[in-house]
């Protein structure tokens, strides 16, 4: 059975659906075939992307009813970009169908905040505990908030994890073109990249 990875999250703007798009992108690169579920029917940040893609990503992206046995056959692990601030009920049955939750946060107050509102429920449901990592997304590349922002969550008890995915302008062009960030030309590209990489050997 492949490993299954739920990305959500309370707060919009946090980069989920990029987390989601690249995580899936640096599993595969790595001989980890993956599949890609896009269940946010209201935006699908993930299938536009995928659309976009004139080579491909590299990986299938696929909407709920067209998920089938026969195409999760062959994949290690199925990445699950979920609705944007998903109802409790959806989120009880995330944590029973789900090996790993992945919640991104950014360093700000506001989102921090919202992202710990999210966690208090989540770990109130059982076995979710000790499937659940927070990874800080839109890091400035510049100063320690995302340093700051991990340790102090950390200190509140709760697992993050070590790598900070850094905010460049490469994501932003990664999607107008339906890529990888490895695959645009930007300067910081390859360091965006690497962030991903670092995370995906951190989770699997």
């Amino acid at each position: 059975m492949p490993r299954v990875i739920a990305i959500t999250s309370e707060k919009g703007g946090v980069g989920k659906s990029t987390l989601a798009v690249h995580l899936s992108g640096a599993l595969t690169g790595r001989g980890l075939p993956t599949v890609l579920i896009d269940e946010d029917g209201r935006v699908g940040s993930s299938l536009r992307w995928g659309a976009r893609a004139e080579a491909g990503l590299g990986f299938p992206v696929l909407a709920p009813d067209d998920v089938k046995p026969r195409k999760l056959a062959a994949a290690a692990a199925v990445v699950i970009d979920t609705e944007g601030r998903p109802r409790r009920k959806e989120l009880r049955r995330l944590s029973e169908r789900a090996d790993l939750i992945l919640v991104p946060s950014g360093v700000g107050a506001l989102e921090l905040d919202a992202t710990r509102e999210l966690l208090d429920f989540l770990l109130d449901s059982g076995d979710a505990s000790r499937k659940i990592r927070v990874v800080l997304t839109r890091v400035p590349p510049v100063g320690h908030a995302g340093e700051d922002a991990r340790e102090e969550l950390r200190d509140e008890g709760l697992t993050v994890c070590n790598t900070l995915i850094r905010h460049y302008a490469a994501y932003q062009k990664a999607a107008e073109l339906g890529a990888l960030v490895r695959d645009v030309r930007d300067v910081r590209a390859q360091a965006a990249w690497n962030d991903i990489l670092s995370l995906s050997r951190e989770l699997l």
